[in-house]
């Protein structure tokens, strides 16, 4: 079949869907207008009660800003023993000893030159993953990164778990190169879509109509036991932690953060392997802080 050219024109599979839709939701408004009218003459005889715990939840709804509160607005800073200037490289082997990790990040509380060095009352969290072998950071990292996904600690797994041999030189793809299947649902199709999805969940919402308001009610009941109940496994899950780190926490300026830090006691020189990073908000870090006590 050869290349031809043509203008663009609408899909006719597109532009079916809203005018059969339309053969129903356009009688819409006059029906649900009826039925309003016959509510509004039911109204004054209606007597409409409380969820018996409403008032007991709404005593809790300062909830909400608690929880959000645990979400602060800071910077995290990371070492690793493969950051050029950081980690020490002795053939194809790095190191990086836990104080000189620490270091590090005192150095960088101190250098003026960076333009995004924070100021102002700070609070601080530092914390390090410390090992005497590549394998033995490895291990630890394989845990804590499930936990505590920082792209510069999870790069550093990878190349401590990655297996290259430098004999073999695997043949590279040609350019341009696949990428794994995704939706083809770029402009117009994606607005389109969702457009003609909305109109089809109105269609979708009176098809459900045949059941009746009882019914109605216990299936959202039904649904509100099982998403409570989902709700509960998955705050267990999140409860069962696992891996250890070193931590250290201080408040104050840069300069006076730099000071503690530097005075901090850190493990010593044989843990040859470590990565590091340091939490500075203006805020309390009160969810870090409470998961590393």
């Amino acid at each position: 079949m050869s290349w031809t050219q043509g203008p663009l024109s609408w899909p006719a599979s597109a532009a079916s869907l809203p005018t059969r839709a339309q053969g129903v939701l356009g009688q819409l408004p006059a029906t649900q207008a009826s039925a309003m009218g016959r509510l509004q003459g039911l109204a004054v005889r209606a007597q409409y009660r409380r969820h018996p715990l409403s008032e007991a939840a709404a005593a809790l709804a300062s909830l909400r800003s608690e929880l959000d509160r645990l979400l602060v607005t800071g910077r995290c800073l990371t070492v690793t023993p493969y950051q050029h200037g950081v980690g020490e490289q002795q053939g194809n082997q790095y190191h990086l000893s836990a104080p000189k990790a620490v270091a590090t990040l005192t150095a960088k509380l101190q250098d003026g030159a960076d333009p995004r060095l924070p100021s102002g009352q700070l609070h601080a969290l530092a914390w390090l993953v410390t090992g005497n072998s590549a394998d033995d950071l490895a291990q630890q990292l394989s845990v804590l990164c499930a936990l505590l996904p920082l792209p510069e600690w999870c790069a550093t797994l990878r190349r401590l778990t990655a297996h290259n041999d430098t004999m073999s030189q695997p043949t590279a793809a040609k350019v341009p190169r696949w990428r794994p299947d995704e939706p083809l649902t770029w402009s117009p199709l994606r607005p389109a879509r969702m457009a003609l999805g909305a109109e089809l969940a109105q269609l979708e919402s009176l098809a459900q109509d045949s059941q009746t308001p009882m019914a109605k009610l216990q299936a959202l009941a039904s649904r509100r036991a099982d998403r409570l109940e989902t709700l509960a496994e998955t705050l267990a899950q999140l409860g069962k932690l696992s891996g250890t780190l070193w931590h250290w926490q201080g408040k104050g300026d840069a300069a006076s953060l730099a000071t503690q830090l530097g005075q901090s006691a850190p493990p010593d020189h044989s843990q040859s392997m470590t990565v590091g990073a340091l939490l500075l908000s203006p805020s309390p870090l009160t969810f870090w802080q409470e998961l590393t006590p």
